[in-house]
């Protein structure tokens, strides 16, 4: 889960650096941005779903080989985008914190529709990226109070 969620900090820091104007790190972010999208994220979820999802072994498995498929075959981005977000319902249905679970759900849901948004290309970037980091910081609000019955045992 750190890896991941450590990736994806990473990638975002050169985004920042791309944004505010190095073109230098383009190149780097937009590798960065195909590892994350296709590897980090479902990784990122596979370990959320390993550590809180209460999954069988097997299940766990097929769902992390469905949700990697894309990044390793021609096989659509949607096959991984409904994965992600297969993950994200199974953890708030096992959660005594649902609602902050749903506002990261609602968030990552979010992000696609910015496209149907009559807006210029920097403030649907800026939009996208404000979506993600609600995400993450709705997930990142959650942890502590999952991680606490596994802390105490």
């Amino acid at each position: 889960l750190a890896v991941a969620l450590g990736f994806i900090a990473i990638n975002a820091a050169v985004g920042a650096l791309r944004y505010a104007g190095v073109t230098e790190v383009i190149p780097v972010h937009m590798q960065l941005t195909a590892v994350s999208v296709g590897w980090m994220m479902p990784l990122y979820l596979a370990a959320a779903l390993r550590l809180w999802g209460l999954l069988p072994g097997s299940v766990w498995g097929l769902w992390l080989v469905l949700a990697l498929l894309p990044a390793v075959s021609a096989l659509p981005g949607l096959l991984r985008d409904a994965m992600l977000v297969l993950a994200l319902l199974r953890l708030i249905q096992q959660t005594p914190v649902r609602l902050s679970l749903t506002l990261a759900l609602a968030l990552l849901l979010a992000v696609p529709l910015i496209n149907l948004l009559p807006l210029p290309a920097d403030a649907a970037l800026g939009l996208f990226h404000l979506l993600l980091a609600g995400h993450f910081y709705a997930v990142y609000r959650v942890v502590p109070v999952l991680s606490a019955p596994r802390l105490a045992s």
